[in-house]
């Protein structure tokens, strides 16, 4: 955290604090091992005073003030952050919170008929090519659901309710502002994707072979029993071969028009936060955006659906949440247009086709994610702690994380058992 100072912290919230002094401030990490790999962030505790005029209107009053923040940074080993790419992840959020979020939301108030504007971004005070400040939504009382729990059915809905809201400004501004829109892609200070561009196959070669290994042998040990376990071996396996796997992954993240928007494109339990009033859900906020790329909304449904939730929710609730985020989207998009859009049935087919079409996207991001959802803290990399020389020594910067507990067997096996029934791959 080289670049905080009193003097920087001052300067970077006078506009919201003018009356606080800042004194002192401390930092730590602010989560926990195993839930964040491409980024180090610290919650940055900040003490001082305020200064008010008291209710007579006549003396001026000193009191004591605290605060936080969240710091977000590079990572100090050069070799995590090659392998993880984190530069450019760290390129596409600044994108995000300087020009697309921007954008985006001065589009969205032109709209009159807009009542409920969707505004659940955090505040960002600064974003730059190598840390990224926001508001600690901690302070306002929203938590973070338990990676290893996934999400509730109540929780799925509002953040698909949320999502809806979000794509549905990719499509009305690429509508009716194309220039403007086209602006926000552009190659040098726009977003872009990441991590499946057909050149990185060699570089993830490796990687990749080992989470499809690892994945293969935990749905064999799952089916062992199984009389017929080649009917769900075998497509998992050919999905997983070395020759198709990435380029598969290519192609998913190529944007398909007319319904490509800008997607968060890491929808899952560990960027969501919720707040809670007795008990029930009030507010919610989706944080980090080094993903965000331009493709179908169905990815980040297919992120979430298949990441968020067990099969037993799934099999029942999935339609259900396709047809609520349908309706949420053709009513934002009614707000933000002179009608001349598609017809809601017209676009809940479109979408439900896109979204089968996504369900290899979510079977390739799982054989990596499911690890890191139910992995043990002892068993993810310390962002926090490793040395360069460490990482240089076991190159584990370069590996998926593996576990083989139980709760992963049945996740990845569940997975492939339910698409491979579906007729899904």
């Amino acid at each position: 955290m080289s670049y905080i100072t009193l003097e920087f912290l001052q300067d970077l919230l006078k506009d919201e604090y003018p009356d606080v002094t800042i004194q002192d401030f401390e930092g730590a990490p602010g989560s926990k091992r195993g839930d964040n790999y491409t980024s180090m962030v610290y919650r940055v505790t900040l003490k001082g005073s305020r200064k008010h005029i008291d209710q007579d209107g006549t003396t001026e009053v000193i009191e004591p003030w605290e605060g936080s923040i969240i710091y977000k940074c590079l990572p100090d080993s050069i070799l995590r952050r090659e392998a993880f790419k984190s530069d450019e992840l760290f390129c596409n959020e600044v994108a995000f919170y300087n020009k697309i979020w921007p954008a985006l939301s001065k589009f969205q108030s032109q709209w009159e008929r807009v009542t409920h504007p969707f505004k659940s971004i955090p505040k960002c005070y600064l974003a730059q090519n190598d840390l990224v400040i926001l508001r600690d939504l901690k302070e306002s009382g929203f938590v973070m659901p338990d990676r290893t729990q996934g999400l509730s059915i109540e929780q799925c809905y509002y953040v698909l309710k949320h999502l809806s809201h979000f794509h549905a400004l990719s499509l009305a501004m690429k509508f009716y502002d194309p220039e403007g829109f086209n602006e926000l892609l552009n190659i040098q200070d726009g977003i872009s994707e990441v991590f499946f561009v057909a050149e990185n196959e060699n570089y993830y070669r490796s990687y990749y072979s080992e989470a499809t290994r690892n994945a293969i042998a935990m749905v064999e040990e799952e089916l062992k029993e199984l009389t017929d376990k080649e009917k769900y071996l075998g497509p998992f396996k050919r999905f997983c071969s070395e020759d198709t796997f990435f380029q598969t992954m290519v192609d998913m993240v190529a944007p398909k028009e007319p319904l490509a928007v800008i997607c968060h494109g890491d929808c899952w339990t560990n960027n969501m936060l919720f707040k809670f009033v007795n008990g029930e859900i009030a507010e919610m906020y989706i944080v980090d955006f080094q993903l965000a790329r331009y493709a179908s909304p169905a990815l980040d449904l297919a992120f979430l659906i298949y990441l968020c939730l067990e099969r037993e929710q799934r099999a029942e609730h999935t339609q259900g949440l396709l047809e609520y985020y349908t309706d949420e989207l053709h009513a934002r998009l009614l707000e933000m247009s002179d009608g001349n859009i598609l017809d809601r049935d017209t676009l809940y087919d479109m979408l439900q086709e896109e979204f089968k079409r996504s369900s290899r996207f979510g079977l390739g991001i799982a054989l990596d994610m499911y690890p890191i959802m139910t992995c043990n803290s002892n068993e993810a990399p310390n962002l926090y702690q490793e040395k360069e020389s460490e990482v240089a020594t076991t190159h584990k910067c370069c590996k998926p994380v593996w576990t083989s507990n139980a709760d992963c067997r049945k996740k990845m096996t569940d997975l492939v058992v339910e698409l491979v029934d579906e007729g899904l791959i």
